[in-house]
């Protein structure tokens, strides 16, 4: 869970970071036009901080390895929840392999983690409180389309680019864009933390109806 939290902070911190950085461009033109100047005092503090164009840089390298550590931690849980699953009596239809590799599988990841995690869901025995399987996956697979977005987005109005200083190289564009990625990535690692904290209770339900049954 720590992962998951600390994945979606970076995420936020890389969206303000962006927007600061934005807001220099801007500056740097107007000599005080500043919209946005939370986000422009915290580039520009990072930008104090570190050799000039490197604080994007290295949050994108956070990102990149929050984004790793975070798909290792769920796997890791996914596999242990799938094989307790089993020692509670559930059957699944996915071995406990697809827990891990599923995730690492070109293509095939778009479904097959879900697939995996929805078989976990079932086989863990019934919840009170359902896991929002479903939401999650949505949440993830919007978090993985709006990340590459972003990150063409950039390229593209990066000095050099093909959308710099043209119409879509505004405020308009640029900050809803980073904003909504920045939210979904929030919501992917809350509807995280909420399918592994009811399928973790599911399965702590079942094994303690199981120890107090009746032999």
């Amino acid at each position: 869970m720590l992962a998951l939290i600390g994945w979606a902070t970076v995420g936020v911190l890389r969206a303000i970071l962006a927007v600061g950085h934005y807001e220099e461009r801007i500056n740097v033109v107007t000599h005080g036009n500043v919209d946005v100047l939370p986000a422009w005092l915290v580039y520009m503090h990072l930008d104090a901080l570190m050799p000039r164009g490197w604080e994007t840089t290295v949050v994108d390298m956070l990102w990149a390895l929050g984004s790793l550590v975070a798909v290792v931690a769920v796997a890791a849980w996914l596999y242990r929840s799938a094989r307790h699953a089993v020692r509670l009596g559930g059957v699944l239809a996915w071995s406990r392999g697809w827990a891990v590799g599923g995730w690492f599988v070109p293509v095939a990841n778009l479904v097959i983690p879900y697939l995996v995690v929805r078989d976990v869901r079932r086989g863990s025995g019934p919840a009170p409180r359902p896991a929002p399987v479903g939401w999650w996956w949505v949440s993830v697979l919007a978090t993985v389309l709006l990340s590459g977005l972003t990150r063409l987005y950039h390229l593209l109005v990066s000095a050099g680019g093909t959308l710099h200083g043209t119409a879509l190289d505004t405020r308009t564009v640029a900050y809803p864009l980073w904003t909504v990625a920045a939210a979904i990535a929030v919501a992917a690692a809350f509807l995280s933390v909420r399918v592994v904290s009811r399928i973790t209770e599911a399965q702590q339900r079942t094994a303690l109806a199981g120890a107090t049954r009746p032999a």
